[in-house]
């Protein structure tokens, strides 16, 4: 029988195994989307310009990835820190699986498979993180999406029982071997298959899955009846209570839409971001000029007068937060909006820009559609 502590080394070993293998893969997982990204702007000279939004999606598609790989490693340090906040709210099923589908389809349409969802009428509304959500939604798409031979079927149902919503996405792809089943949400787990090309991935989003579920009160399980045969994931939330006469958050707002032109002044240290935002804004409508430091940032909004200063945190000499603070400090300034823009997603340091006098909180990279938003709302507001 082995002693209490060969077992811990034995444990520690097979821990630092998975460590080192889970390096590697990131290594890995990392270096694809950056060689596709290198041979595009290396190619990029030479292309027809017809031919140029073919090469702006390969573009666009692989730096996504490079966001999917960063964001399951800081989420799955927050997990294990337990640090990850959720910012709850009533939240509808058909918007976020409609949302994860539109995420996932350049996917699905790629490998040529059919997909269905099936969604009652009737609305069915959680409540949790829409973002969180969203994430846990999109990555069990994309796994049926991988794990399933090209025109392959998958299905999205959703219904209710016993106070709570599932969520169940079917697939007739890869399968699971029954005794990897109770392995499968483990971290750094992985199924390993080298006839399997599109076995990608760091192997923590099923983790995450886990995680994120048991946070808002759910649970997720897994059910396939062996290789070749599909497998079947279910999502169990707890349904919100509406109060009577309540909008339903599957229900559109009305009167929605997008923000006339603003004064904008757009502030980061480096030269070749602010001008790419600055041009993106300018092609949506917007006055928009540049700065590329704090003490520069103050004069413009002094001389400039802008309605919105989109601000990066982190400047060389005076910081993001120090400009936000300066500028609250004139009371002519009183309407004037701060967004800031931030490569740390974690809350403290959204906590300590809100309380700098920022009015918004976005993360790098931000999509020109979120910054449109969020103009729309803030401008309004103010």
């Amino acid at each position: 029988m082995k002693s209490t502590q060969l077992q811990a080394e034995e444990g520690a070993f097979d821990e630092n195994d998975r460590r080192e293998e889970f390096l590697a893969t990131l290594g890995h997982e990392m270096r694809n989307p950056l060689s596709a990204l290198s041979h595009a702007l290396e190619v990029w000279p030479n292309w027809d310009p017809q031919q140029m939004e073919q090469l702006r999606a390969i573009m666009q598609r692989q730096v996504r990835q490079l966001l999917r790989l960063s964001d399951d490693l800081v989420d799955a340090a927050r997990i294990s820190q337990g640090k990850l906040q959720l910012r709850n709210e009533q939240v509808g099923l058909r918007q976020l699986i409609e949302d994860a589908c539109e995420e996932v389809k350049p996917l699905i349409e790629r490998r040529g498979h059919t997909l269905t969802v099936h969604i009652p009428d009737e609305p069915i509304v959680v409540s949790g993180d829409q973002s969180r959500l969203l994430q846990v939604f999109a990555n069990l798409i994309q796994n049926a999406a991988k794990f399933t031979e090209p025109k392959g079927t998958l299905s999205i149902s959703v219904g209710t029982r016993a106070g709570m919503a599932f969520v169940k996405f079917r697939d007739n792809g890869r399968g699971i071997e029954e005794h990897l089943l109770p392995f499968i949400f483990e971290p750094y787990s992985q199924v390993k298959d080298a006839f399997y090309p599109l076995n990608d991935g760091i192997g923590i989003g099923l983790r995450l899955v886990k995680s994120v579920v048991e946070l808002h009160g759910g649970s997720v399980s897994v059910d396939s009846d062996g290789q070749d045969c599909g497998c079947e994931f279910t999502v169990q939330l707890p349904l919100a209570t509406l109060t009577p006469g309540e909008a339903t958050p599957d229900v559109p707002a009305a009167g929605a839409g997008t923000t006339a032109s603003q004064r904008i002044l757009v502030v980061d240290d480096c030269e070749s971001a602010a001008e790419l935002l600055a041009r993106m804004l300018r092609h949506c409508g917007h006055e928009v000029v540049v700065a590329v430091d704090g003490v520069t940032a103050i004069r413009c909004v002094l001389e400039e007068r802008p309605q919105v200063v989109l601000l990066d945190i982190v400047l060389d000499g005076m910081s993001g937060l120090t400009v936000a603070e300066r500028l609250r400090e004139h009371k002519e300034l009183k309407g004037l909006v701060l967004i800031a823009l931030s490569g740390n997603s974690d809350p403290d340091s959204r906590r300590r820009a809100l309380e700098a006098g920022f009015d918004k909180y976005l993360v790098k990279p931000t999509s020109i559609a979120e910054l449109v938003e969020t103009l729309a709302e803030l401008t309004t507001a103010k």
